[in-house]
């Protein structure tokens, strides 16, 4: 009898041992189900918070970052890297005559170029207002000059709905020896940007070596 007790008593407790492990695997499983909406819902606030709300394209903020990251990829790998600076000509006329609506509208439809002509490795932001950033990965100060050009090309020849023409100007700069840090490549790019406003618009402005510009237009090309 005494025996039999034993046995009752351990099957009691084999029993209670099985109901508290059940219990803690279920509580396991709501703890991960939990834990994964939970970095789920962290991933869709980080990419919120890197995306233009306007656009959709990535905004200045996650640019920044990306920058930085592939100057030190490009440096510890020897690849090339570029970067393309465009802002539109033109697009305060488009605000101040058909609304903020079409406004939004034509930067919505440069995004679409922009993404529908770049590769997936390339970095597409919009920077502010209504100019765009392309960080071109792997890419030579020839590559990027072309690239600008072929965006300049479609932007161009572009019908967006509201029926005015929207081109743009571009400027390139190149990481290399006079272009070492973040600062610099965008200083460079952003100065040439400027360089092809100055020019008439609806141009590339190459950042040169010893900081001069050469302008390709549709119509002529200036050394």
């Amino acid at each position: 009898m005494e025996v039999d007790a034993r046995l009752e008593h351990l099957d009691g407790m084999l029993a209670t041992i099985e109901r508290q492990t059940d219990g803690i695997n279920q509580f396991a499983h709501r703890l991960d189900g939990a834990y994964r909406e939970l970095e789920a819902v962290n991933g869709r606030l980080r990419e919120a918070s890197f995306a233009d709300e306007v656009t959709r394209l990535y905004n200045r903020r996650f640019f920044s970052i990306r920058l930085e990251e592939e100057i030190a990829r490009a440096r510890r790998f020897g690849h090339e890297l570029s970067l393309v600076f465009l802002d539109l000509d033109g697009f305060k006329t488009v605000n101040d005559e058909l609304g903020h609506l079409a406004g939004d509208e034509t930067l919505r439809g440069v995004a679409l170029v922009l993404l529908g002509n770049s590769r997936g490795i390339d970095v597409i932001s919009r920077y502010g207002g209504d100019e765009f950033a392309a960080l071109l990965v792997e890419t030579s100060p020839s590559g990027a000059e072309l690239y600008a050009e072929r965006i300049r090309d479609i932007l161009s020849l572009h019908s967006f709905s509201h029926g005015r023409q929207v081109t743009a100007s571009f400027g390139t700069a190149s990481l290399g020896e006079e272009l070492r840090s973040a600062d610099d490549l965008i200083g460079a790019a952003d100065g040439a940007l400027y360089a092809a406003k100055r020019a008439g618009k609806n141009c590339v402005a190459v950042h040169g070596e010893v900081g001069a510009e050469r302008l390709t237009t549709p119509e002529v090309s200036v050394a």
